[in-house]
């Protein structure tokens, strides 16, 4: 017999008991990979380009506090570091305790990258191998519906999103006090706390789409 929390996960994901174990094992880790792969998209568009903070100057009142010049002027500073077309944040305006904190946050960006590119190389060996494009269109599906329940959940969070982002999710990613800020840093007026709960639901919003016109475009019984 057969428990409840197996034939719930045999609901959800297409597994047969006959399946060999590799292929049972992509039906399940694939589709992670696939989610992976796909919000690095519009995580690159939102961290290598200074757009997000000027455009959240429009509802963020601190940006008006910081001048428009300087506004432009630290959020291209930031997008360039991170690309790292810069070693360090030029000090001032940037203060050492933020230069050190995001250059933290720049390596965990860089291991995304990292990431993603081999994500890109397992998925190419595997298509190159198995020839099974079609595959696919099913990691997409389950992909998509996990996003899905991600985009809800923070939803469902949002009102308390402060206390999630101040309280849980810095002390659970961080070992050290450096991401809290105050008015002497360029970072509390560039990125409060609401600039990330919109960050958050475009980059779950759009990583929705792009996986829902993955599904729409990856044939249903084509292979390569």
């Amino acid at each position: 017999m057969r428990s409840w929390a197996q034939l719930s996960i045999m609901r959800l994901l297409p597994i047969t008991p006959n399946m060999p174990l590799l292929d049972k094992a992509k039906t399940i880790f694939f589709p992670l990979l696939l989610l992976l792969w796909l919000f690095f998209i519009p995580l690159a568009l939102v961290i290598y380009t200074p757009w997000t903070y000027q455009i959240n100057c429009h509802w963020n009142p601190r940006c008006e506090q910081l001048g428009l010049a300087k506004t432009t002027t630290s959020s291209g500073e930031l997008a360039s570091f991170f690309r790292h077309e810069l070693s360090t944040l030029p000090n001032p305006p940037w203060s050492e305790k933020e230069t050190q904190h995001l250059t933290e946050v720049r390596g965990m960006y860089d291991q995304a990258l990292y990431l993603f590119i081999l994500i890109t190389l397992v998925f190419l060996i595997d298509l190159a191998v198995n020839k099974r494009l079609s595959l696919y269109q099913g990691y997409a599906k389950n992909s998509r519906n996990i996003m899905l329940g991600l985009l809800v959940l923070m939803l469902v969070i949002s009102p308390f999103f402060r206390f999630f982002w101040m309280n849980i999710f810095h002390p659970l990613v961080f070992s050290n006090e450096l991401w809290r800020t105050d008015p002497q840093d360029i970072s509390w007026y560039l990125m409060p706390s609401q600039y990330f709960l919109w960050v958050i639901v475009f980059l779950l919003s759009t990583t929705l789409v792009i996986n829902q016109l993955l599904v729409w475009l990856l044939p249903k019984n084509q292979d390569l």
